[in-house]
C-alpha cells in the first residue's frame, strides 16, 4: 500500500509540473487562431495544443504479474498532441499533425515503474497533407491506420482493451499497417452519409521482435467504409493487405506473407448510451509464437470486442458524469495454434471537472495460457 502511495504521490508532482503549460484543462489549446488578413501570412495558421497523462495500476490475481512494474504504477498512454492548419487557397488547407508519447516513470527514472529498455519517449504519429472540404483530405506519415479508424476504434473506449482485435495483435501495429501505420499514404472523403477511406503503405524498415528474426513490410493497403445509418448509429467495414517478410539473418531462411484483415463494427450512441461491437479475421497476421520464419504466423484467427455503458450527467461537487459499463472479447486462432482468449468485465468512470477522470475495471479471464482476472485503476488528466 506504501509503495501505491508513493508511486500516487509522485505521479500527482509530474501532472502538475507537466500539466502547468496548459494553463487551463480544455479538449485542445489554440495557441494561434486563424483569421486570414490580407499581407499577414500568419494570420492564416492555426495551432493547437492537447495531451493527457494517465498514471495506471494494474493487479492481476495468482501469481502471474507478481512483482511487475505494472503493479507497482506505470505510465498507461500519456501523450502531448500539436496540431497546424494553414489556409492555401478556396478551401484547400495544409495541415500537420505531431502526437509524442510520453513515459513519465521513465523519463524521471523511477525503478520499478516501467518496463525495462524502455524509452523515455515514443513518436506516435507524425504526417502532413491538403484538406479540404470537395476534395477530401490527403495525408503522409505515421498515422492511424484506415483499419483502426473504421474499425478499431469503435471499440477502443475502455481501458483493458484491445486484447481481441486486430491493431496491437500483430507482429508490431506501426509496422504491419493495422495501428498507428509508418510510411503511409492516406486519403478521407465524405460523399452523402458514407465515409470513404482509401490507404497506401510504402515499403518500410526491418523491425527486430527481438527473437533473432526479422520483419520487413514489403508494401500493401487498405479500404475502408464508415457508413452512417442514422446520427447515433454508425457501421464500418474496413480491409487491409500487407506484404511481408520474415527473415532469419542467421541462416538466411526468409519467407513472404501475404497478411490480410477483414472486419466489420457498429457504433451506436442514443442519448446517454453507448454500445459498439466490431469484429475481424485475420489471415497470416496473428503469431504462432514460434521463432522460425516457415511458422511465425498463424493461417487463421478471428476476434471480437463489445461495450454497453450508461453516462449519469451528476453536475455537482466538481463531478460531470459518472458512466458504468459492461465490455467483453474474445479472440481465437483457427490453426496453426492453439489458444483461446475470452475476457469479460465491469467498469466504472468518473469525469471530473478541469479535465480530470478516474476510471476502474474488474476484467474475468479465462484462456488457454491461465492468465489471472484483471483489477485496473487509471487516472487520467486531459488538457
Amino acid at each position: 500500500m506504501k509503495t501505491t502511495i508513493t508511486a500516487l504521490a509522485k505521479w500527482v508532482g509530474a501532472a502538475v509540473v507537466l500539466g502547468s503549460v496548459s494553463f487551463a484543462a480544455s479538449a485542445e489549446i489554440t495557441l494561434i487562431k486563424q483569421d486570414p488578413q490580407p499581407g499577414d501570412p500568419l494570420s492564416r495558421l492555426n495551432f493547437t495544443v492537447g495531451g493527457s497523462i494517465r498514471p495506471q495500476f494494474n493487479n492481476m490475481t495468482g501469481d502471474g504479474d507478481k512483482g511487475s512494474y505494472k503493479r507497482n504504477g506505470f505510465d498507461g498512454g500519456t501523450r502531448f498532441r500539436f496540431a497546424a492548419d494553414y489556409y492555401l487557397f478556396d478551401d484547400i488547407s495544409w495541415i500537420s499533425y505531431y502526437e509524442l508519447g510520453v513515459n513519465i516513470p521513465a523519463l524521471f527514472d523511477w525503478d520499478n515503474h516501467y518496463a525495462e529498455g524502455a524509452t523515455d519517449t515514443t513518436r506516435r504519429m507524425l504526417y502532413t497533407g491538403l484538406k479540404s472540404k470537395t476534395w477530401g483530405q490527403l495525408t503522409f506519415g505515421q498515422q492511424n491506420s484506415v483499419y483502426y479508424d473504421v474499425i478499431g476504434a469503435k471499440t477502443d473506449i475502455w481501458d483493458y482493451d484491445m486484447l481481441a482485435q486486430a491493431p496491437g495483435n500483430g507482429i508490431n501495429g506501426d509496422y504491419d499497417g493495422s495501428y498507428r501505420s509508418r510510411k503511409m499514404l492516406k486519403y478521407k472523403n465524405t460523399f452523402g452519409d458514407a465515409d470513404v477511406y482509401a490507404s497506401y503503405l510504402f515499403n518500410d524498415s526491418e523491425y527486430l521482435p527481438g527473437d533473432g528474426l526479422r520483419y520487413k513490410r514489403k508494401g500493401g493497403g487498405s479500404l475502408g467504409l464508415d457508413y452512417h445509418l442514422t446520427t447515433d448509429l454508425t457501421w464500418g467495414l474496413a480491409w487491409n493487405y500487407t506484404r511481408g517478410e520474415m527473415r532469419n539473418p542467421g541462416n538466411g531462411d526468409n519467407k513472404t506473407y501475404d497478411q490480410n484483415i477483414l472486419g466489420t463494427a457498429l457504433s451506436w450512441k442514443p442519448d446517454n448510451w453507448t454500445f459498439s461491437v466490431g469484429g475481424g479475421w485475420y489471415e497470416n497476421f496473428l503469431t504462432t509464437k514460434k521463432h522460425n520464419v516457415n511458422d511465425y504466423f498463424a493461417g487463421d484467427a478471428w476476434g471480437i470486442e463489445y461495450f454497453a455503458g450508461y453516462t449519469f450527467p451528476i453536475g455537482q461537487y466538481a463531478v460531470k458524469s459518472i458512466q458504468p459499463y459492461f465490455m467483453g472479447d474474445r479472440l481465437e486462432y483457427i490453426n496453426d495454434r492453439n489458444y483461446q482468449r475470452i475476457d469479460n468485465g465491469v467498469g466504472i468512470s468518473f469525469q471530473f471537472d478541469y479535465g480530470f477522470r478516474i476510471d476502474y475495471e474488474h476484467v474475468f479471464t479465462s484462456s488457454t495460457d491461465n492468465l489471472g482476472d484483471m483489477n485496473l485503476v487509471r487516472l487520467r488528466y486531459d488538457f
